[in-house]
C-alpha cells in the first residue's frame, strides 16, 4: 500500500483519532494538575496570612512590633511586606511606603501588579489588612511571584510532556495502521484472485485469536463449499458433453453411410444432409462447451509466460488475410509497437481469433475489418472493428452469455459460445471485453484492467 493510500486508510484515521483522544485526556490531566498545584499554594498562603493578620491585630503593641521586626529580619529574599498604620492611615512601622488600596476586612486579597514603593516593579502580591482595637491597621503581605514562576515552569513542563505522549501515540497508531492496512491489502489480493476465477485461493488468516480471523475462517469454509459444488457441477457438464459426443459421432457416421448408399430420386439425400448439418452444429456446441470448461480449469494452473500482444496480432492477421481476401473483405493491422505482458499466448490467440472470425463473418463483401493493438496509458488494448451488421444496442449486454446470439445474425452459422470463450480468456488475463457501435458495424475491445491486469514485463 502506498503512503498516500495509507494516509487515507481507515485504520490510520482511527489511530490518529485515538492518538488525539489520548492527547486530549493527557492534556486535561496536566491542566488539572497545573491548576490544582498552583491554586493549592495560593489558598494555603491566603489562609496563613489571614490567620497571622488576625493574631497580629489581637497582640499588644510591644509584641506586635517585635513580631513585625522579626518577620522583616528573617526575610532574606525580601518577599514579605509588613506595615502598621495609625488610625488616620499614616505609616508607623514597616517596609511599605503607602497603605495598600485594599479593604480592611481581615481577608487576603490578590493584587497582580502591586508596587511596594513608587520606584519598584509591579509584582503579584497577596495582602491582608486587619484593624486593631485602638484603630491602628496591621498590613501583612507576600510577593507570590515564585508561585507564578512555578505555574509557568509547570505549564511548560506539562506542555513538553504532551509532545512525547502524542508522538508515541501517533507512532503506535501508525504501526498498527500499517499492519492493519497490510492485512487488508493481502485480503484484497486474495479476493481479486478469487474474482478472477481461482477458487482455490483463500483469504489469509492471522493469529486466529480475534473476531476478524473468525470471519475469515468462515469465508474460507464457504469458499471450500463453493469450490466443491462448482467442481461437481462442472464435472456433470463435462460428463454430459463427453457422453453426448460419442453417440453424435456414431449417428453422424451412420448417416454418412446411408447417404453414400442412398439411391438418387427417392428424396432421402436432402433430409439426411440436413440431419448431418444439425449434427455438425451439435458437435461444435459440445466442443465449445468442453473448451470453455477446459479454460476454466486451466485458469487455476496456467503457467503464464512473456508474450507480445502486437506479435500475436500480426500472426493472426497473416493467418486470416487469405480468408478475408477470398471473401472480398479488407483486413488491416495497426500494431506498431511491442506490447509485452505475461499471459498464455495460445489462449490469447484463441480469443483474438474468435473476434476476427466473428468480424469477417458479419462483414459483407467490400467491407473492412481492422485489428489494433496498443498500449494506452500503460493499459494493453486490442480492438477488432468492422463495418458489418453491428450489434443492436439493446443486446450488447447479453451477447457475452452462453448461447446468446444477436437477432441480426441468426441466419449465420454459430452456437453462441465464441464470445463467452473470449470473455473467459479475458478475465483470466485481467482484461475486460466490451462492445461498442462502430457506425456502421461493431467494435470489440479487450482492455487491461488497471488494478487487476496481467503482470507487466
Amino acid at each position: 500500500m502506498s503512503p498516500r493510500d495509507l494516509v487515507r486508510s481507515t485504520p490510520l484515521r482511527l489511530a490518529v483519532a485515538f492518538a488525539l483522544l489520548i492527547v486530549l485526556i493527557t492534556g486535561g490531566m496536566f491542566a488539572f494538575i497545573y491548576e490544582a498545584v498552583t491554586s493549592a499554594r495560593i489558598a494555603q498562603l491566603r489562609a496563613v496570612f489571614a490567620d497571622e493578620a488576625a493574631k497580629a491585630a489581637a497582640s499588644s503593641d510591644n509584641r506586635l512590633r517585635r513580631a513585625l521586626a522579626l518577620r522583616l529580619t528573617r526575610d532574606f529574599r525580601r518577599l514579605n511586606f509588613v506595615a502598621l498604620y495609625d488610625s488616620s492611615g499614616r505609616p508607623v512601622f514597616g517596609n511599605l511606603d503607602r497603605k495598600p488600596d485594599i479593604p480592611v476586612d481581615g481577608r487576603t486579597h490578590y493584587l497582580p501588579e502591586f508596587r511596594a514603593a513608587d520606584d519598584s516593579e509591579p509584582e503579584p502580591t497577596l495582602l491582608v489588612a486587619h484593624a486593631r482595637a485602638d484603630g491602628e491597621i496591621v498590613v501583612l503581605g507576600r510577593n507570590v511571584a515564585e508561585v507564578e514562576i512555578l505555574r509557568s515552569v509547570l505549564g511548560r513542563a506539562l506542555s513538553f510532556a504532551i509532545l512525547p505522549v502524542a508522538a508515541g501515540a501517533l507512532a503506535a497508531g501508525f504501526v498498527f495502521a500499517r499492519r492493519a492496512a497490510a492485512r487488508v491489502e493481502e485480503i484484497e489480493r486474495a479476493i481479486t484472485e478469487i474474482m478472477k476465477g481461482d477458487l482455490r485461493a483463500r483469504l489469509p488468516t492471522g493469529s486466529g485469536i480475534d473476531e476478524f480471523d473468525g470471519v475469515i475462517a468462515s469465508v474460507n469454509r464457504m469458499l471450500d463449499e463453493i469450490e466443491r459444488l462448482l467442481g461437481q457441477l462442472a464435472a456433470v457438464g463435462d460428463n454430459i458433453a463427453h457422453d453426448l459426443r460419442a453417440p453424435v459421432v456414431n449417428v453422424r457416421a451412420i448417416l454418412e453411410g446411408v447417404l453414400a448408399e442412398a439411391p438418387k430420386g427417392y428424396g432421402l439425400r436432402q433430409p439426411i444432409q440436413s440431419a448431418l448439418r444439425q449434427l455438425d452444429r451439435a458437435m461444435a456446441t459440445i466442443a465449445a462447451l468442453l473448451r470453455v470448461s477446459a479454460i476454466e480449469r486451466e485458469r487455476r494452473l496456467a503457467a503464464f509466460a512473456e508474450m507480445d500482444l502486437a506479435a500475436v496480432g500480426a500472426e493472426l492477421h497473416e493467418f486470416f488475410l487469405p480468408l478475408a481476401e477470398a471473401k472480398g473483405v479488407t483486413l488491416s493491422l495497426a500494431a506498431d509497437h511491442p506490447v509485452i505482458r505475461r499471459g498464455d499466448p495460445d489462449l490469447m490467440r484463441e480469443a483474438v481469433a474468435n473476434l476476427l472470425d466473428n468480424a469477417l463473418k458479419f462483414t459483407p463483401r467490400g467491407g473492412a475489418v481492422q485489428l489494433t493493438v496498443t498500449d494506452q496509458a500503460g493499459l494493453a488494448r486490442i480492438d477488432v472493428s468492422d463495418n458489418g451488421r453491428g450489434v443492436p444496442a439493446e443486446q450488447r449486454s447479453d451477447i457475452f452469455r452462453r448461447f446468446a446470439r444477436a437477432r441480426n445474425g441468426a441466419d449465420l452459422p454459430g452456437v453462441g459460445l465464441g464470445l463467452n470463450i473470449v470473455e473467459t480468456i479475458a478475465r483470466l488475463h485481467g482484461m475486460t471485453l466490451m462492445v461498442a457501435d462502430n457506425t456502421p458495424g461493431a467494435r470489440f475491445t479487450l482492455i487491461e484492467n488497471r488494478a487487476e491486469g496481467p503482470e507487466r514485463v
